[in-house]
């Protein structure tokens, strides 16, 4: 009996992005933020899971391959590759998310803060651009059979 796994980066990218977009339209913006964030990391693990990084029964990355973590750490992992998990030129990534580098300032924590030390003012609007950028990439990379 097949079971399916819990985990799904690819259908977390897209939920995320949505309920920031939901939130954001209704100014909610520290929680549309943190939202953006794990929409990016949810889309960069499922790039990577696609690209061979291995994974546990619940499909969770596993922790010993270097690649659970989160943003931003994720991205500066992400953006040091020069290959993925298979072997692929991890520019094939790098160069459709110019926005991932302005995660530098996203951070799990800030679901814990205050909205008004989250650095919205300044981060939010990239932040965005990279979840969107990420979903671009994501329909790019469905569209071509390759997720």
């Amino acid at each position: 009996m097949s079971v399916t796994p819990r985990v799904d980066y690819l259908l977390c990218a897209r939920r995320h992005i949505r309920d920031a977009h939901f939130l954001l339209d209704r100014g909610r913006k520290a929680n549309a933020g943190q939202l953006f964030g794990f929409s990016v990391e949810c889309g960069l693990k499922a790039l990577l899971v696609r690209s061979g990084a291995p994974v546990d029964g619940d499909g969770n990355i596993l922790k010993a391959s270097g690649l659970r973590e989160h943003l931003p750490k994720l991205g500066q992992l992400v953006n040091a590759m020069t290959t993925l998990p298979d072997g692929q030129a991890a520019n094939i990534i790098q160069s459709q998310l110019p926005h991932l580098i302005d995660t530098h300032d996203w951070h799990t924590d800030h679901r814990y803060w205050r909205a008004s030390a989250v650095p919205l003012a300044s981060s939010l609007d990239n932040w965005e651009m990279a979840a969107l950028e990420m979903d671009v990439l994501l329909d790019d990379v469905i569209s071509k059979g390759l997720l």
